[in-house]
């Protein structure tokens, strides 16, 4: 009783973790005190772990508990619409931040605002503000000034392993960077070790310095760039599932495939992955191996509609990375 007076008291508000570790104690909170915390919480019904958990418990919970319970996938919870109101005020925040960053670093006609600048760094403090520093003080040529600020990130934020990853991305691209433009031909010019490390790091980083190395490489001329087109989650919940009497999809063939092959305009690029998804790189590379274009991929399946505008008339090769491994690949000849 005690642990159920605490938990109510802290409802509307309880996290997901704390409701699934709470159904997961069968032996301390039974299935009435368990209903209770759930439905004041009515967002846990839109959890389908938590709804799979309580289909494990031992002492099953009766239909009638399950239905007050599941009643709450239709409502808004005060905890959602708590975050709501903090999401609208954090992407405030943030259009505030970026308009007054844009504004003190001045233009071609207003000089940069330098101290203004470093107390909009200091004052918003975040992983990206310190970001922004770093790259504010490499464009101005300071480069051991901001060499000092990305290495001193990990010591005062708390970084998760991708946020870690991404942190080496950082590192990696402004020292490729520093090597461009400190080269003393002037001409600024990618060399092909240069432009190797950007292309691994363009295909492989979906961050922002994934998206550094990309804008340079296209600035180079060493790859044209597509916009992805972002799809919503098009998943169906089990039960509606069974009901879904669409067309049925052939999966029969490999992960990877293309049509029309040969191609003039366009070709369509199809990905299926079976049953388990994942995340996926697909990148496109001409005879000589050299990447031409790459694309993130992200779940089961799914099918890709690519120009061919900026290719040439050729043979080139497709192929799927997932988690660092090639794991099919087609040839593709474009005929203009």
């Amino acid at each position: 009783m005690q642990i159920r007076s605490e938990l109510l008291a802290e409802s509307p508000y309880l996290s997901d973790t704390v409701m699934k570790t709470s159904v997961e104690k069968e032996e301390v909170l039974d299935n009435a005190m368990i209903r209770d915390i759930l439905v004041a919480n009515s967002h846990s019904a839109k959890s389908d772990e938590i709804i799979n958990k309580l289909g494990k418990r031992t002492l099953p919970m009766p239909d009638y508990m399950m239905e007050q319970i599941l009643a709450g996938e239709d409502t808004v919870s005060t905890k959602e619409m708590l975050e709501a109101k903090k999401a609208w005020w954090d992407n405030k925040a943030s259009k505030s931040y970026a308009h007054l960053l844009n504004r003190f670093k001045g233009d071609s006609a207003t000089p940069a605002n330098d101290d203004s600048l470093n107390w909009l760094f200091a004052y918003r403090n975040t992983i990206s503000s310190w970001y922004d520093k770093a790259g504010w003080l490499h464009t101005q040529g300071k480069y051991p000034e901001a060499e000092n600020t990305l290495t001193s990130i990990p010591g005062i934020f708390t970084l998760t392993p991708a946020q870690l990853e991404t942190h080496h991305a950082y590192l990696d691209f402004y020292s490729l960077s520093e090597q461009i433009f400190t080269d003393t031909t002037g001409n600024n010019e990618l060399d092909s070790a240069i432009a190797s490390s950007l292309q691994n790091m363009a295909a492989s980083n979906t961050e922002l310095p994934g998206t550094y190395a990309r804008n340079l490489l296209i600035s180079h001329g060493y790859l044209s760039y597509q916009e992805p087109i972002i799809l919503p989650d098009a998943g169906l919940k089990d039960t509606r599932k069974e009901k879904f009497k669409g067309v049925k999809v052939d999966n029969s063939h490999s992960m990877l495939s293309v049509y029309p092959n040969p191609a003039n305009d366009y070709f369509i690029i199809k990905i299926d992955l079976g049953k388990t998804g994942d995340r996926g790189i697909l990148s496109l590379r001409d005879g000589t191996g050299r990447l031409i274009r790459s694309h993130p991929f992200y779940g089961q399946q799914d099918q890709l509609v690519w120009s061919t505008s900026d290719l040439k008339s050729g043979m080139y090769l497709l192929s799927l990375t997932i988690s660092g491994k090639q794991s099919d690949c087609v040839k593709i000849t474009v005929v203009k």
